[in-house]
């Protein structure tokens, strides 16, 4: 006789403990309904607008929006680059963290879903969840401050990275009595994936400058280690997206097309590899229903005779 599950929802719980991919954060202030910024960039930070700044404007995270004048895509020091992203960290530090895996139907409680399970959906992504805040804001006249960063991870779910920020309160204060706190917001992002499904086409929407493409225009299948969780279609950036189109070290590969001739992307020491994420081989956050406490296997190499 099976036992049922009453599922709880702690209204409490914090947002985790992020990881990083690597170090850019885009801000994207959504469109309607929302005053015009004093800087003009921001305004224009859309995803599209990140796709295009990515293929033209070499390692700059900041300094072409494809709009700008000539004289205004001049790649930005790595200084300037690192305070831009200092200031948009500080100004979205207190939004509302989303990360796919709350909407993940494969997911229970426990493993980082945040939903109801008839309201979660296979195969979420952060780019989508971009489009469903989007949507959510300009259907009820409400003006939401969204910030897509593509490189943060959820420590449950590496292989899946992408984050969005959401502003819901200010000064303690939702922003609006339309959405008056961030479970109905999660409710009503989940409505949005269920209605829009998640397509391999979908994952090829955001990608970083230098990345390779997909062999054949196909996406490779995840590399699914024995006893993990993780979905059937991942961002291209993801690390489990390895063989098939997809280079073992893309991140230096990435590198060197841009000139940087290899080594870890800006403020990630070792990179390459992606020796340090959990399930990677750099120890973390244990495998589904594993040993998370327990040694990882050594692996013998004959010598050569």
């Amino acid at each position: 006789m099976s036992n049922p599950r009453i599922e709880e929802v702690d209204e409490d719980v914090g947002d985790p403990d992020e990881m990083d991919l690597d170090a850019f954060d885009f801000a994207r202030p959504q469109q309607g309904g929302l005053q015009q910024s004093a800087d003009p960039a921001k305004s224009r930070m859309t995803p599209e607008a990140m796709q295009q700044m990515f293929s033209q404007g070499g390692d700059n995270p900041f300094g072409n929006f494809g709009r700008a004048a000539p004289q205004q895509q001049q790649q930005m020091s790595q200084q300037e680059r690192m305070q831009r992203e200092r200031e948009y960290q500080e100004k979205s530090k207190h939004y509302q963290c989303i990360y796919p895996v709350y909407f993940d139907s494969s997911r229970s409680r426990e493993e980082g879903r945040r939903v109801k399970k008839e309201d979660a959906v296979a195969n979420p992504l952060a780019r989508t969840i971009v489009d469903a805040l989007s949507h959510v804001g300009q259907s009820r006249g409400v003006g939401l401050q969204i910030v897509f960063e593509p490189h943060k991870m959820h420590p449950k779910d590496w292989a899946n990275p992408g984050r969005v920020r959401v502003q819901i309160k200010k000064d303690g204060k939702p922003v609006s009595a339309k959405i008056a706190n961030k479970h109905y917001l999660y409710k009503l992002v989940a409505e949005y994936l269920k209605q829009h499904p998640t397509t391999e086409e979908d994952s090829l929407r955001f990608k970083f400058q230098g990345m390779p493409p997909p062999k054949d225009n196909k996406l490779p299948k995840p590399a699914i280690p024995k006893g993990w969780k993780m979905g059937e279609i991942l961002p291209l950036h993801s690390p489990a997206l390895s063989g098939g189109g997809v280079s073992d070290n893309m991140f230096k590969d990435m590198m060197a097309e841009m000139g940087g001739g290899g080594g870890g992307m800006p403020g990630m020491p070792g990179m390459p590899g992606m020796g340090g994420l959990p399930g990677m081989g750099g120890g973390g956050a244990g495998p589904s229903g594993g040993n998370a406490g327990g040694q990882q296997k050594k692996v013998k190499v004959g010598k050569k005779k």
